[in-house]
């Protein structure tokens, strides 16, 4: 591959982990619990440590979330640690842009066909990605690329909250390795990748409307309706997928992170982010925090 076509996959990378994330979004399918279907920072404690936050994130640039409101700019403020779902360096941005190439000389068009091939080709040039490019790219990471709305400065807030941490001397963790949310995906028949691709592809003239329609919902703080659009949203694909989709990427995971989160709320002082729908329903982290013994308590 040509440097400048790995440079491109390398500013993409970014935006790649995080399309994950909305994958994960799209296939939430858990019901609400309802007095914690609102609200995205939550008080997490427990008696003989200090008390630790868990705010509810979205792949966004727009200044209206990038600006934190007071009430989680002073929780982060007076937080020792910063715990991500990924700890977004250097090394997880290098391993994103060359786990989404193909290795073995194959060309996508060869594993798609043409017609879904060329059909991928116009919907993904508007992410600024040529078709050249695409050759080389797995159908997961094509899947992926298009699920997000055209990066403009690669600002998001995950990625916002990892640098201000780091600039502020916070120790910074991550709740999941990038080859582990990654496994997923590499672990899907290459089958099941073209399902998922041709399913991104039908659906990509939803995808700007309902990433809008995320952020709006998130601004009010509204797990219940940013719910429901995501549960929508995973009606329009293979539902055998989605199920498969519930189980892996939504229930194993919170479940995971539940246990892996515990390390740090028994030192007290912990800033938690992850996507906000991890947070809301029976398989939630609310729910499964509380489980452990936790106390929750909304905040903003």
């Amino acid at each position: 591959m040509h440097n400048q076509e790995f440079i491109r996959l390398r500013r993409l990378a970014p935006s790649i982990v995080f399309a994950i994330t909305l994958f994960f979004f799209m296939a939430v399918m858990a019901q609400a619990v309802p007095d914690r279907s609102h609200g995205l920072l939550w008080e997490i404690s427990m008696d003989g440590a200090l008390p630790s936050y868990l705010f509810g994130t979205i792949h966004s640039e727009d200044p209206g979330v990038l600006m934190l409101a007071g009430e989680v700019q002073r929780a982060f403020d007076s937080s020792d640690s910063v715990i991500l779902e990924v700890k977004l360096d250097m090394d997880a941005m290098v391993y994103s842009s060359r786990a989404m190439l193909m290795t073995d000389g194959r060309l996508l068009s060869e594993i798609t066909g043409r017609a879904l091939f060329e059909k991928t080709a116009k919907a993904i040039s508007t992410r600024g990605i040529p078709e050249v490019v695409l050759e080389r790219m797995k159908p997961w990471a094509a899947a992926t690329t298009l699920s997000i709305p055209a990066p403009e400065t690669g600002m998001v807030l995950d990625m916002k909250l990892f640098q201000d941490a780091q600039q502020s001397g916070k120790q910074v963790y991550g709740l999941e390795t990038l080859q582990e949310q990654l496994g997923v995906f590499e672990s899907m028949s290459e089958r099941d990748q073209v399902t998922l691709l041709k399913d991104a592809v039908d659906n990509f003239h939803l995808i700007d409307r309902m990433n809008a329609e995320l952020v709006s919902a998130w601004k009010q703080r509204d797990l219940a309706r940013m719910q429901a659009i995501s549960d929508e949203a995973m009606q329009q694909g293979d539902q055998r997928l989605a199920h498969d989709f519930e189980k892996r990427l939504i229930v194993d995971r919170n479940r995971l992170m539940a246990e892996r989160a515990e390390q740090y709320l028994e030192k007290g002082k912990a800033f938690i982010a992850v996507g906000a729908l991890h947070l809301p329903g029976e398989e939630g982290l609310l729910n499964l925090l509380e489980q452990r013994g936790y106390s929750v308590r909304a905040i903003y």
